[in-house]
């Protein structure tokens, strides 16, 4: 409620200053009986006011369940997932457009059935839905080149946990070696 009346005044403000019409600043006490129509959120904005007021009403938009949600349309792999080189991301990239079958930006059930066939990997459709459903950040059941970027990220942790794995498991076959080494020559010295 506070925020249609502060909606309000900046509107009556805004006309003011711009003059329209020779209208004077209402006085505050008493509130509009009939709301103001006010311009879209998307109105290209000259002025500070102005674009306040467009963000106030988109605001009052998203709070009444009216606001259609903003996707981002830039998205940076660089600055987004600094843990991949940029060949890798350009490899992901190429991969992507590969096994992206119907060119639609994204890769569905099918052709991520179809890629992880080719990589020799192949999954049951429970496993490929667990998949997208583990990075599939708009519920789309769809894997864009961001999710499949965080997909790539996921498996990149795992093969470093495995390779964490192997290294201590070789570490600890070399300690049995030593050990083994040390007690035959304690053998052969007590001997």
């Amino acid at each position: 409620m506070a925020s249609e009346e502060l909606a309000s005044k900046l509107q009556r403000r805004l006309q003011w200053e711009e003059g329209d019409s020779g209208l004077q600043p209402a006085p505050e006490a008493a509130p509009d009986p009939e709301p103001q129509p006010q311009p879209p959120a998307w109105a290209p904005t000259a002025r500070a006011d102005a674009e306040l007021s467009a963000q106030l009403n988109r605001r009052l938009d998203i709070n009444e369940g009216a606001a259609r949600p903003r996707r981002c349309k830039v998205f940076h792999p660089y600055s987004e997932f600094p843990e991949f080189s940029r060949r890798l991301i350009k490899d992901l990239e190429s991969m992507f457009k590969l096994y992206d079958a119907g060119r639609d930006g994204f890769i569905d059930l099918m052709e991520l059935k179809l890629m992880m066939e080719k990589l020799g990997a192949p999954q049951t459709h429970l496993g490929l839905k667990s998949m997208i459903k583990e990075v599939d950040e708009d519920f789309d059941g769809k894997l864009s080149f961001r999710e499949v970027q965080a997909l790539s990220c996921a498996s990149k942790f795992e093969a470093e946990l495995k390779a964490e794995q192997d290294e201590r498991k070789q570490e600890e076959e070399k300690r049995k070696v030593r050990q083994a080494a040390f007690r035959e020559l304690k053998a052969a010295f007590s001997a």
